[in-house]
């Protein structure tokens, strides 16, 4: 059976491989390219809202603030070349208005809070360039806060016996939000901008719950209790974003699905943890975010156009329609319409 999907989808790292593929011969462009995501490929699927992440990697030496905004232009380039097919969005009416009018609709997001150098004026900058969601840390800790994962102290660099379960990197996650990431969160929330978690760790996660009164959400991250990733959520986690009214992104990432270090991504996997965190914390609380054009190894879902997989795959595993739909798109779009 073919199931006619709409599709919102909370994370994507397509503008940064656009931005270093511009410098190289072979420039990708984001109407049509050989990455996960294109806008032939989200037409085909049904898309109807992406977020598009600025993803800052603090370790390439470039000031972070100006990084952000490179990125931020080559966004808004594709959007313009692409003008016909995706409008760039702010507001939840604006979704609602582009999909009258037959337009996928696009969200900035920001992943990496230290590219803010942490001034809050710089947050305030990003916000009126467009941005209305943020991580606080990629993996490396910075002005704000912590990571669980810390790619210098990675199994590989460390030796396979250092902190590992399952060939998994265990971290340390005791260390939590900053006095200047408390600061961002409270103006995160009065400006309208969406605190965005994947990537924190535990302790940030806690500071995160006590120090917040909105929804907030996990753009791409799955269940610890079924892959013991650090990047996952545990069920206290996924319960203390579920009774926020807070929603979590299915990340497509073998590493991040599979009970050992494996990065071959199946349906099936995606499919359990999926289960998985609506017994935990109701079908409410979830939906995608795919880390499309950020994640590599053997994928089920080989690009965007074939999301259609997953919802086949929950059908057969009898997931009713109603909740497919809520996976799809039905909670993410919930969550905006409250928060933007």
């Amino acid at each position: 059976m073919v199931i006619k999907m709409k599709i919102a989808d909370m994370h994507c790292d397509t503008i940064s491989e656009i931005w270093e593929s511009k410098k190289t011969d072979s420039p990708q462009q984001l109407s049509h390219n050989n990455l996960h995501m294109d806008i032939q490929k989200m037409r085909q699927a049904g898309y109807l809202l992406q977020n598009f992440a600025m993803y800052v990697d603090l370790k390439k030496g470039l000031d972070p603030f100006l990084y952000v905004q490179e990125l931020m232009d080559v966004f808004y380039d594709e959007m313009e070349k692409n003008k016909n097919d995706i409008r760039v969005i702010k507001t939840y009416d604006e979704i609602l208005e582009n999909e009258k009018d037959g337009k996928m609709s696009a969200l900035m997001t920001i992943e990496e809070g230290g590219c803010c150098k942490g001034q809050i004026a710089h947050l305030e900058k990003l916000y009126q360039l467009g941005a209305r969601m943020m991580t606080l840390t990629w993996n490396y800790p910075n002005e704000l806060a912590s990571p669980n994962l810390f790619l210098e102290e990675a199994p590989e660099v460390l030796g396979a016996e250092a902190g590992t379960q399952k060939g998994f990197p265990m971290f340390d996650g005791s260390k939590g939000l900053t006095e200047k990431g408390f600061l961002f969160i409270e103006r995160m929330q009065e400006l309208g901008m969406i605190v965005d978690v994947s990537h924190l760790s535990d302790r940030g996660f806690c500071d995160i719950v006590r120090n917040t009164k909105k929804p907030f959400v996990a753009s791409h991250s799955n269940a610890r209790a079924l892959c013991g990733h650090a990047r996952n959520l545990t069920d206290d986690m996924i319960r203390a974003i579920a009774d926020r009214g807070g929603v979590i992104g299915l990340n497509y990432y073998g590493c991040f699905l599979n009970e050992t270090n494996d990065s071959h991504s199946t349906v099936s996997r995606m499919a359990a943890h999926a289960r998985h965190m609506i017994n935990v914390g109701g079908h409410e609380c979830l939906g995608l975010g795919s880390d499309f054009d950020g994640i590599g190894g053997e994928l089920d879902i080989q690009d965007c156009s074939q999301v259609h997989k997953l919802a086949e795959e929950l059908e057969r595993q009898h997931f009713s329609r109603e909740v497919i739909d809520d996976i799809l798109y039905r909670n993410v779009m919930r969550v905006y319409r409250e928060l933007l």
